[in-house]
């Protein structure tokens, strides 16, 4: 039977799933972004910018690769004999207005005997960059919880209910030098206004998250400031500084928080998560960012580490960024998907590909002051402000309609197969709104793999982005760093009306089985597009092992005698008193304690089978235990746990609805004053 199915699904509330490992660092990226930088006489040159708060490639305006030598002057480049750094030429770069530099010796040397648009390896940039971003986000790397507390991992929680108002905190600087060419209430518009249109952006800040959101979420913050900060401008954005440290910067937000703290401001009225933290902390300050090359007070997101209670709340996490002499909404509202929802980086931390190109908040954008919305992994799935529609759920046949929105407050649809983390999301975008600057309209199909990374560009079943756009030409060129996006990009009738197995692209798992997505018939380009799904809803079993050879194991409390190594030595017991290898053990410890496993990558897990360890002594299986998974910020209990046998003598099978995590933990309650133990523990998982 056809059916015609056109509605919009309700929207709810969805918690932030995220697993450490997974790319949930955060930066705002430039790609080839004119910038002023400053030489070491004060004087300014323009260059070409592309990177972000981790690595950057900096170039001349007319395509040399530039550096700063040891002295701080920005110089033309070459390579190191292996390839993996830059080194000065000696030739200074100057600006075509520029005076004379007597401070570099620049007699016969010829920047035209150069090769324009040198880059370092790919390997150098990636270990670049890490480190970077080890030193910017390395708590985000911390993934075990407390001793104390099994449900407390100390990091910031990034799940916020997906409606309903959300209060910030922006903390305005100055320098004693430089001043700040917008005022404090131009700033509180840019940020609080509604309608606004100031500096020629499409909406503030405000604005933009309600639209997006279809007015589930008001964005407000709270300015405080200008604080006038100890030394001049130069001194934190200091150009000699070693790349990627950011010390002086957080000097500078060590003494913002500070007075803070002294003007008294009561920060409970502003929006914590469950720990107390503030949700969006931004800092910024006047000027621009003169040092370059991610160094100096260059536009990022850190850790702020003294996370005491100030004035009724905690700061944790924050983003910097420059003020200047104009002002563009994107790099806020990108940053602030980041605090506030804990949206992925999108594009590509090494340069070598377009990651989601210009068709999403979270990769880049084609206009700064009209950014487009997030995609539909982003504001559908993880925020959940409209829940995608699931298209399995309908008979082969079924014809469905796309509406577009202008603001991005629109539905996707939704095919999934046996792995929860893999799916595809289908929705309809023309050229008008918030979208007016993407290079093309029609129906764009996404392909999302949440245990990929978009720093990943090589299509394989190893090496895959997290969020692709199918692109309809087949051409790939944002996987292959042609562009961002172009006029080929979306389909429609008269041009591309069908994505199945046999097309190009395809509609097939990156590990090339059919996904069963027949799409045919896509009509004209419209605001209201349909398109025909012709193939029923495979559903096929997967294929479950035992993973648990691949977790690191850790627990509350292991006995001095016995071994945490025992959980997943992968011997089977005899029975539950075989002491004829190692055993894990928690003797004299009573009441709640855990075992965990940490896995090296993401696994999608649905079962567990545990053989408990009874010694007739102090040891006998527990009262009862829970399951737990790692969601990326917090434990949470898997649901629709079927088990949760304590027999002995026997592995006990408990199964539940599968979750993609890397880590995964059972929390054990003891009989009276008797400890646990367990002599093997599996995990199921693919």
């Amino acid at each position: 039977m056809r059916k015609m199915i056109k509605h919009l699904a309700t929207a709810i509330a969805v918690a932030t799933m995220f697993t450490i490992t997974s790319s949930t660092v955060l930066a705002a990226p430039y790609n080839h972004k004119k910038q002023d930088l400053v030489q070491p006489d004060g004087t300014k040159v323009q260059v070409d910018i592309t990177g972000d708060e981790y690595f950057q490639h900096i170039e001349s305006l007319d395509g040399y690769t530039l550096c700063r030598d040891e002295n701080g002057w920005i110089c033309y480049a070459k390579l190191n004999e292996d390839k993996t750094d830059y080194v000065s030429t000696g030739i200074v770069y100057k600006s075509e207005d520029s005076k004379s530099i007597n401070s570099i010796d620049q007699s016969g040397q010829d920047k035209n005997n150069l090769e324009k648009h040198l880059k370092i390896k790919k390997e150098a940039i990636i270990e670049k960059s890490d480190k970077v971003r080890k030193r910017l986000h390395g708590w985000d790397f911390k993934n075990t919880p407390d001793s104390k507390n099994q449900n407390s991992t100390g990091l910031l929680d990034l799940k916020l209910k997906s409606s309903g108002d959300v209060k910030g905190l922006t903390i305005l600087v100055d320098f004693p030098d430089t001043k700040s060419s917008i005022s404090k209430s131009q700033l509180d518009s840019f940020f609080n206004a509604t309608g606004y249109t100031g500096f020629n952006n499409n909406g503030s800040i405000k604005d933009y998250y309600y639209d997006i959101s279809g007015g589930k979420v008001t964005y407000t913050n709270t300015l405080l400031g200008f604080y006038t900060a100890k030394h001049p401008k130069s001194y934190y954005d200091d150009i000699y500084e070693e790349t990627g440290s950011y010390g002086r910067s957080d000097e500078l937000v060590e003494e913002a928080i500070q007075w803070v703290k002294s003007t008294g401001f009561d920060l409970s009225t502003l929006t914590k998560d469950s720990n107390g933290f503030l949700k969006a902390v931004n800092i910024l300050y006047a000027g621009t960012a003169d040092a370059g090359w991610a160094k100096g007070l260059w536009p990022h997101q850190a850790w702020y580490p003294n996370s005491d209670y100030i004035n009724g709340a905690r700061i944790q996490k924050y983003e910097m960024s420059d003020i200047g002499n104009d002002i563009s909404i994107y790099t806020i509202c990108h940053e602030s998907g980041h605090m506030i929802y804990g949206y992925p980086d999108l594009y590509d931390y090494d340069g070598d590909s377009h990651g989601a190109g210009v068709y999403s908040l979270m990769s880049s954008a084609a206009n700064e002051k009209n950014p487009v919305p997030p995609d539909p992994y982003c504001r559908n799935v993880i925020s959940g402000w409209n829940t995608p529609i699931n298209m399995n759920d309908y008979e082969a046949g079924t014809t469905f309609t796309a509406v577009a929105d202008n603001n991005g407050n629109s539905y996707s649809y939704k095919w999934s197969g046996n792995k929860p983390n893999e799916y595809f999301l289908i929705e309809n975008i023309q050229k008008t709104g918030r979208y007016a600057d993407v290079p093309d309209s029609g129906l764009a199909i996404w392909h999302v793999d949440e245990n990929g990374d978009n720093s990943k560009n090589s299509m394989t079943p190893s090496n895959h982005f997290m969020v692709s756009l199918e692109q309809a030409d087949g051409k790939f060129d944002m996987e292959n760093n042609r562009n961002g996006g172009d006029s080929g990009d979306l389909f429609h009738a008269g041009y591309k009306d069908s994505f199945t197995n046999d097309t190009t692209p395809d509609s097939k798992w990156w590990n090339q089985s059919p996904s069963g997505l027949e799409i045919s018939q896509i009509s004209n380009l419209a605001r209201e597009m349909t398109f025909v799904q012709s193939s029923t809803n495979p559903n096929p079993t997967p294929e479950l092992t035992n993973i648990a050879g691949q977790a690191t194991p850790s627990a509350s409390y292991v006995s001095d005698w016995e071994s945490i190594f025992a959980l997943n030595d992968g011997i089977d017991p005899i029975n539950s008193s075989d002491r004829s290898g190692a055993v894990y053990g928690n003797w004299p410890e009573t009441g709640a304690q855990w075992v965990q496993y940490v896995f090296p990558k993401d696994y999608t897990i649905s079962g567990i089978d545990v053989y408990w360890f009874k010694d007739g002594q102090g040891i006998d299986v527990p009262a009862s235990y829970s399951i737990l998974y790692w969601d990326g910020n917090d434990w949470q209990d898997v649901e629709n746990p079927n088990g949760l046998g304590t027999e002995v003598d026997q592995y006990n099978t408990t199964t539940f609805t599968p979750v993609t995590t890397n880590g995964i933990s059972i929390v054990m309650n003891s009989k009276d004053t008797k400890s646990t133990g367990i002599l093997e523990w599996k995990v199921y998982g693919e």
